[in-house]
């Protein structure tokens, strides 16, 4: 048996970021727009959100 078939798979989530966006939530600085971190970070809340609505009405 393998080290991965012992870990039980991870579920993944997808969420389209623009490339300024996902450099902003590496540390990339944007002096005159730290609005990308702000709309980064709510894309990927909302999607963490819309996944977790869907698991709680699979188990209803």
């Amino acid at each position: 048996m393998t080290y991965e078939a012992q870990q039980p798979q991870e579920k993944k989530i997808l969420v389209e970021l623009t490339l300024n966006e996902a450099l902003s939530l590496t540390g990339t600085r944007f002096p005159q727009n730290h609005r990308l971190e702000v709309d980064a970070m709510h894309k990927i809340k909302k999607q963490l959100d819309e996944q977790l609505i869907d698991k709680r009405n699979s188990l209803q």
